[in-house]
């Protein structure tokens, strides 16, 4: 199998995190296509939509969208990153979804905020910023629940997070925070961690 990626993007973190939390990175190969203007041809030959994170399977399939890549490979884990448990599945999602969609929301910020400054849609943006505010305040009132465990949840919030410190600093999430900042500081000395953190 192989991995396409790009190292800042936060979904093929996610992807990637799911990967070796689930034990699997002997079993694929990652291959980094950054730049991605050089190396998009390397995906439109395998499929459409020419974006990353994409996953060929061992039975030649091409697998596209993080979230069915990170479902896919913790399936093939034994779902080694969904709690057993109803209950603590049920919040593993719920933190996954708030996750997702801090994730969409910054990635939607950055790319408008390189549009020219007359072409931004005022409205927009403020309504975008508004519900990236409401998911940090959420991801810090549901970290509390898992402590040091890993689920696909915990891998989708800390991809979330490092995306917004690498691109959005200036929201300063940390402030009035402290459960999700000290949470998020201790989780990312863990190896997969380490090794699939943005390039500054």
């Amino acid at each position: 199998m192989k991995l396409y990626f790009s190292q800042n993007s936060p979904y093929a973190r996610r992807a990637r995190l799911t990967l070796h939390e689930a034990g699997l990175q002997y079993r694929v190969v990652e291959e980094d296509l950054t730049p991605r203007i050089e190396n998009d041809t390397v995906l439109f030959a395998n499929g459409p939509g020419g974006k990353v994170p994409a996953l060929i399977t061992e039975t030649g399939a091409f697998i596209v969208e993080s979230l069915l890549i990170c479902r896919y490979l913790d399936d093939l884990s034994g779902n080694k990153l969904t709690p057993s448990q109803r209950g603590d599945r049920d919040k593993a999602i719920q933190l996954e979804g708030t996750a997702s969609v801090l994730m969409d929301t910054l990635y939607f910020r950055t790319h408008e905020g390189r549009r020219d400054a007359s072409k931004q849609v005022t409205t927009i943006k403020g309504k975008d910023v508004k519900i990236t505010m409401a998911a940090y305040d959420a991801l810090n009132n549901q970290i509390i629940s898992f402590c040091d465990t890993i689920n696909l949840g915990i891998i989708a919030a800390v991809s979330a997070l490092g995306y917004a410190d690498w691109r959005h600093p200036t929201d300063n999430w940390r402030d009035g925070r402290p459960a999700l900042a000290d949470w998020f500081e201790k989780i990312s000395e863990r190896p997969a961690m380490q090794l699939t953190a943005p390039v500054v």
